[in-house]
């Protein structure tokens, strides 16, 4: 059995490795797709395929945030290639004898492309660094959804409870609705001071019955409590058909609403929509 997983939740991590320093940082939303946002250096371009690529391996929905950043070990020694290091020093001679005035300093001539040499493979390490531990703050996202789930499961649970209990004051009442409309309209004929025939008194009654019954919304609520807990209790990936669960509750809660005859169930009615409401919030954070 599968868990619930909401589609909010974050993951950050500082990782020290021997030869680089990273820093990851991903937030997570809802939305109905999957919407995956890269921001790193332009170093890191070359690796956007294979971090996508490992969030869709396990994610399914979500608006995805991810912020990467890199640093190489400070404390690794400099190799500086003395050919390019020579020619660039001549290079600056020159320029000094024809511009007294410019000013190069060491740090300037460090960053000249092609003075300090790396390891041959140092990219390579700093790409396996990064994947590595890009997908284990994938999987501390993934287990920090699956606790904001649980909550959301019972959130959703409690409501669907409550349901249950107003669905008991409209069972009250379907044994009672042919007498209750028969009673309103002898009493609002008595206030007419009109005769009426006893056959299509019955039968006036028996229209307004029909029209105040609201035994199939009734039953089909019970049906959709049972529905929506089947479907938490099953889990995975379920928010779009707890959103089309939603539909159906709000669609009952306003034929309810129309067709009630007392103030009990116009009150039932009321409290259904709340409750609806509550939960398809509560729905829209689920995977």
């Amino acid at each position: 059995m599968a868990e619930i997983s909401s589609m909010t939740g974050s993951s950050n991590r500082i990782i020290n490795a021997d030869r680089v320093n990273i820093s990851i940082d991903i937030t997570s939303v809802n939305n109905r797709f999957l919407e995956i946002y890269l921001k790193m250096p332009d170093q890191l371009r070359h690796l956007d395929s294979k971090l996508r690529s490992i969030i869709q391996e396990k994610l399914t929905r979500g608006k995805i945030d991810c912020y990467l950043s890199f640093a190489l070990n400070a404390t690794d020694s400099l190799n500086i290639n003395q050919d390019v290091l020579h020619a660039l020093a001549n290079a600056v001679s020159q320029i000094n004898k024809e511009l007294p005035q410019s000013n190069v300093n060491a740090l300037e001539i460090l960053n000249y492309p092609g003075v300090i040499s790396q390891e041959s493979n140092l990219q390579e390490i700093i790409d396996e660094e990064i994947l590595k531990h890009f997908s284990e703050a994938i999987d501390t996202l993934k287990e920090n959804r699956k606790k904001e789930g649980i909550k959301l499961k019972d959130a959703i649970t409690s409501r669907l409870d409550k349901i249950v209990e107003l669905t008991k004051i409209v069972e009250a009442q379907l044994d009672k609705l042919v007498e209750t409309e028969r009673q309103r309209i002898v009493n609002k004929i008595s206030t007419m001071d009109v005769n009426v025939n006893p056959e299509r008194l019955e039968q006036e009654v028996a229209l307004a019955a029909q029209r105040a019954d609201v035994r199939e919304e009734y039953d089909r609520l019970l049906a959709h409590v049972k529905e929506v807990k089947s479907i938490l209790d099953k889990g995975g990936v379920c928010g779009k058909r707890l959103d089309f669960m939603m539909q159906e509750f709000n669609r009952e809660s306003n034929t309810l609403a129309s067709k009630a005859s007392n103030l009990e169930i116009t009150q039932v009615a009321v409290e259904l929509k709340v409750l609806v409401e509550q939960m398809r919030e509560q729905v829209q954070n689920i995977e």
